[in-house]
């Protein structure tokens, strides 16, 4: 038989399982950490806290604009800023540490989406900052929260296939298993529901159909390998699995293979 081994595609794997006591999502290849309800912030309440003090989270930071932020009674630019311990791949932890995530409230619109460059451990603030002239006004609503996403060591690269292999502990009518792109385009800015993550480049429940149910003590898998998605892992791009459950420890264990090419 003749092999074609002139194209070669790297793989990565991950395995969960899902916990006793409650039915929830799962991320797998990185994650997102975000609360439901956006935050309000204004010349009367500057700060937002997020995280726990001596987590290691490492991921970047962001925000979903609700709209474009206001200023007024002064002028220069009201910026958001970031701070807390920041994590380098190279140079590891700087306790103090901040960076601007926005440089101007007013030049935001509805559903923009901006991260740090840096990665966060321990809590982080948000914090709405005036120039030196100040503002006697200035409000910005915004989702926020980590994200951690799987770039293959800052590399762009070509997505070609993924697959999900299971066994089912609790029967689930409601599994799905979902590939997101990270990026900066996509997101849905929401008061009280926010969702982080953009259409998924792979949706089990989608692709399945009616048979996307999992049955107790019974194996499942699915599995794509015709996509052909650029991801930018040189430029804050990655990919973040999503495994939803609605039953509880419906997952006895799950495998998942991201295929590349680099």
């Amino acid at each position: 038989m003749d092999f074609n081994l002139g194209a070669i595609t790297a793989f990565k794997s991950y395995h969960m399982r899902s916990q006793s006591g409650a039915a929830r999502d799962y991320y797998s290849a990185g994650y997102y950490f975000a609360p439901a309800a956006d935050t309000s912030l204004s010349q009367a309440g500057t700060t937002q806290t997020l995280g726990a003090a001596n987590v290691p989270y490492a991921a970047h930071a962001f925000l979903v604009a609700a709209d474009v932020g206001t200023a007024t009674g002064g002028s220069g630019a009201v910026t958001v800023v970031v701070s807390g311990t920041s994590m380098s791949d190279t140079a590891g932890r700087n306790a103090g540490d901040s960076e601007t995530i926005v440089a101007d409230i007013t030049a935001l619109a509805t559903d923009d989406y901006v991260e740090t460059a840096k990665k966060w451990i321990g809590q982080t603030t948000f914090t709405l900052t005036v120039g030196a002239t100040g503002h006697t006004a200035y409000a910005l609503d915004f989702n926020y929260g980590l994200a951690k996403y799987e770039d293959f060591g800052n590399r762009p690269f070509i997505l070609t296939d993924f697959e999900v292999i299971g066994d089912c502990n609790a029967a689930d009518a409601g599994y799905n298993c979902q590939l997101l792109h990270h990026k900066a385009t996509g997101w849905t800015y929401s008061a009280a529901a926010f969702s982080p993550g953009t259409t998924p480049l792979y949706d089990f429940a989608t692709v399945n159909g009616t048979e996307s149910d999992l049955d107790a003590n019974e194996p499942y898998a699915g599995k794509e390998s015709n996509i052909a998605t650029a991801i930018d892992g040189a430029n804050s791009e990655g990919l973040v699995i999503l495994t939803t459950t609605t039953t509880n420890n419906a997952i006895g264990y799950q495998d998942m293979h991201i295929g590349v090419s680099i």
